[in-house]
């Protein structure tokens, strides 16, 4: 029997991705953006969703790909929940949820790496899928080495 992987197809800048529907907690709106000084270039500030501030990560300078210079009010987002780590990821708009059996899903090929351990076969091609859990770890290491910089200035001064 083939067993099936659960996930949201989406949009980002140009690129269209998937990522597994085990991290999704809900789509949602995202208001207000607060930029937040000091914070590695994935992190486009921090937004209120139902009175919890949440990282805005943007995936773009994962791919090499331009980075909107902010989030305005009313961008489509995916609330992703990793361990305990939550976190808004922007997108230009999420396509479906669907179920895909394991035996469409290729590990490797094109367009994979570190955060893109493969893709599946869809209706309009090859999907990659986005290893969110891994992109949000990497994303806590970048903030957690910036705020060791930022302290050993500090006790420099």
């Amino acid at each position: 029997m083939d067993t099936e992987i659960d996930v949201i197809v989406f949009e980002s800048g140009e690129r269209r991705f998937a990522m597994e529907l085990r991290y999704v907690q809900e789509v949602c709106t995202i208001g207000y953006v607060t930029p937040v000084p000091l914070t590695p270039r994935m992190i486009q500030g921090a937004t209120n969703i139902r009175g919890q501030m949440v990282p805005v990560v943007s995936l773009a300078p994962f791919f090499g790909a331009a980075q909107a210079r902010s989030v305005l009010p009313g961008t489509p987002a995916i609330l992703v929940v990793v361990d305990e780590t939550v976190a808004a990821v922007p997108v230009r708009r999420v396509i479906d949820v669907v179920s895909v059996p394991k035996s469409r899903f290729e590990e490797g090929g094109q367009g994979s790496g570190p955060l893109i351990p493969g893709s599946f076969r869809g209706v309009a091609g090859s999907i990659p899928l986005l290893d969110i859990r891994d992109a949000l770890h990497q994303i806590r290491k970048a903030t957690h080495e910036a705020n060791q910089n930022i302290h050993q200035r500090r006790e420099a001064r």
